[in-house]
């Protein structure tokens, strides 16, 4: 085991509040977290604005081994009161599931397997397509609550339904895996950007290191954005452009999506073309807003080879930056069903 499993075995906590469960019936492997409380984030009556770190109350990070060996195609996240009564999705300012064994494909961290937001909602894949998982593969939770009620909220669970394939499914599914392309990542550090007053544009250039093809685009964008777009940068064409749904306020309600195809067709993947990732957002409170400002744009992206998908160097600093946050936030084991 590397160091970052080393350091989460070693600080076992006397309680851990997430378990997994397989539901082999349904195909379901079952994460839940909690009971535990979710204190609100600001007194109510003040103005609501994203803010980097300080968007959301973290959760100390959860690993666990993932207990089945298949292909994942499809989530859904639930969050209920002490009484069993649904509450909003919303909660969740993000949660991600990280593959400490794989590597992400444009960014030399982890890949964030599983990445929901508040504008995520329940997420089903055809059968002809998955992201491959084998038992043993070591993963681990990052949560942070985002509570902008008026109260706290006590005894809270969250339970994220992970379906899957089984890895005899005949005929086998094409590998996919989830692609972020974060226009302000920094390995270790925050993605967030301060928001300057009235109408501004932030972008960043992207070289994919393997060919393929985009089979789903979707967003996560932070209050007052208006729009995210993927554009070729040597022929200048706009691939795809996904709009923000807000409400009067400007507080982002929901993002388009588009998907491309799921049966060999989608949108072309050229190795090292230059991409490039453009968000536009609207500030209307005459203020900057520090760390205000968020753009990610995500890619289903199923590779024309997965044996050419990049492995992880644990000695670049990219990685070692990435796993000495996710260490500053480690906490458990999970354990299994």
């Amino acid at each position: 085991m590397f160091a970052l499993a080393l350091f989460l075995v070693g600080t076992v906590p006397a309680h851990n509040p997430l378990t997994v469960r397989v539901d082999p019936r349904h195909h379901e492997v079952i994460l839940t977290f909690g009971p535990v409380d979710v204190p609100r984030q600001q007194p109510s009556g003040q103005p609501h604005h994203h803010g980097g770190e300080a968007a959301g109350h973290d959760v100390p990070l959860m690993s666990f081994d993932w207990p089945v060996d298949c292909w994942a195609n499809g989530f859904r996240l639930t969050i209920v009161d002490r009484l069993g009564g649904k509450l909003s999705n919303r909660l969740v300012h993000h949660l991600n599931v990280i593959h400490l064994g794989r590597r992400q494909l444009v960014e030399p961290v982890f890949e964030r397997t599983f990445a929901i937001g508040q504008e995520t909602g329940k997420v089903v894949l055809p059968p002809s397509i998955g992201v491959r998982l084998e038992r043993g593969s070591p993963l681990a939770v990052h949560l942070a609550w985002e509570n902008m009620s008026d109260a706290d909220l006590e005894d809270v669970t969250l339970e994220l339904a992970i379906h899957y394939l089984p890895a005899n499914t005949v005929p086998a599914p094409r590998e996919i895996h989830p692609v972020p392309l974060d226009v302000a990542f920094t390995p270790g550090g925050s993605n967030s950007f301060d928001l300057p007053p009235g109408a501004s544009v932030f972008g960043r250039e992207f070289r994919f290191p393997i060919s393929g093809r985009v089979l789903g685009l979707g967003a996560h964008l932070h209050d007052y954005a208006r729009s995210i777009r993927l554009e070729d940068v040597e022929s200048g064409k706009v691939l795809g452009i996904l709009h923000t749904r807000a409400d009067s306020t400007g507080r982002v309600q929901g993002i388009e999506r588009i998907i491309y195809g799921a049966y060999g067709e989608g949108l072309r993947i050229r190795k090292e073309r230059t991409y490039r990732v453009v968000a536009e957002y609207d500030n209307p409170t005459g203020q900057v807003i520090p760390l205000g400002g968020m753009a990610i744009m995500g890619a289903i992206f199923m590779p024309d080879n997965p044996r050419e998908w990049p492995a992880l160097d644990r000695s670049s600093p990219g990685l070692q930056a990435d796993m000495a946050m996710l260490e500053r936030r480690a906490t458990s084991v999970a354990h299994v069903h």
